[in-house]
């Protein structure tokens, strides 16, 4: 199954532009802390359609000019090869006519593959992106998502392919990172409390077990297989900060042997923007259409791959519905891990 986020994706998100939006000051500090150099290459790993990430790099261009007017800068964004990265290269040519006018290129090549050359990169960010699998671990028969189910042998199987891809990917990046080169991740975290994009314990509705409810009423009702029911999967998991840092307190890791380290790291909550605009306003079809497609952008792709566009397009009008009945039990708040890593050697 390919991983594609919705056309018009940055348009659907503005909960993610929020989660970057509270990174810039590390990004600030990440640049600040760049030694002199003729020219630096800067890349946004999983960039989707580049449109969140205008402002960030709007700031960090603008830092690293001030700092090094000298230097030759060039950003590159870089996303999954079914991304739009048509829209992708729009985005990041509103920063070419700018000051300091960089170059900016697209690299279509996936991050969990070699992106850029080896030792070239001064800066990386990446943000709400590498909570992917690359593979499925496996059948997940009685949900939708795994940090919604009760299935203990399950979790233990995403658990650990979500791990060897994290691992895979610092160890990618570290290589690709120069000396003195920093790495940022924005990432979609699970928190001690075990809360989690989608669930907030309890304020409002979990929307995993939301959707779950959903795509279970079809295959109830038949509109839906339960082979197609067992395949609607979202093929992604929230790590927990001690994850998120466990490649980087392990010296054998492939990582820690390429000199990457962990800097700093926070956690970072960030309240749903839809459902504080209703708590304003009291726009409940406003409300119930903007939070249900912000919620397609990142998963439809996982039904359509198990049962087709049709019963992809029900499943967000009964969860559009549902949101519209009673508004004031949802509320899609994110959990975010920030974490700052340099290579030193």
């Amino acid at each position: 199954m390919a991983i594609a986020m919705t056309t018009g994706y940055s348009a659907q998100t503005e909960g993610a532009l929020l989660c970057i939006e509270a990174a810039s000051d590390w990004a600030l500090t990440c640049v600040n802390q760049l030694a002199v150099a003729d020219s630096h290459v800067l890349i946004d790993y999983g960039a989707a359609d580049g449109g969140t990430a205008v402002g960030l790099w709007n700031q960090v261009l603008d830092r690293l000019h001030t700092n090094q007017p000298k230097a030759h800068l060039t950003l590159i964004g870089n996303d999954l090869p079914s991304n739009d990265n048509v829209a992708l290269a729009k985005n990041l040519a509103l920063q070419a006519p700018r000051d300091p006018k960089p170059t900016v290129l697209v690299s279509a090549c996936s991050f969990y593959k070699p992106t850029v050359a080896p030792n070239s990169v001064s800066f990386g960010f990446s943000a709400t992106a590498m909570h992917w699998l690359s593979t499925s671990p496996g059948p997940l028969d009685s949900h939708t998502h795994v940090l919604a189910s009760s299935d203990a042998e399950a979790l233990q199987r995403f658990t650990a392919q979500a791990m060897r891809d994290w691992n895979h990917i610092l160890e990618l990046r570290s290589r690709e990172l120069k000396v003195g080169g920093r790495l940022l991740t924005v990432n979609l975290s699970r928190d001690e409390a075990g809360l989690y994009l989608g669930h907030n314990g309890g304020e409002t509705h979990n929307v995993h077990d939301q959707l779950h409810q959903i795509w279970r009423g079809m295959a109830d009702e038949g509109l839906i297989s339960d082979e197609q029911y067992r395949n609607g999967t979202v093929l992604n998991f929230y790590k927990s900060p001690q994850e998120f840092m466990a490649p980087l307190n392990d010296s054998s890791s492939a990582p820690y042997r390429n000199g990457l380290r962990l800097v700093d790291e926070r956690t970072v909550y960030v309240k749903c923007p839809y459902r504080r605009r209703w708590n304003e306003n009291g726009d409940t079809a406003t409300f119930a259409a903007g939070l249900m497609a912000t919620i397609r952008s990142w998963s439809r792709h996982s039904f359509i791959g198990a049962a087709g566009e049709a019963a992809a397009d029900t499943l967000f009008e009964r969860l559009q519905q549902r949101i519209a009945d009673a508004p004031s039990d949802w509320s899609l708040d994110y959990v975010e891990h920030h974490q700052m890593m340099e290579k030193v050697a």
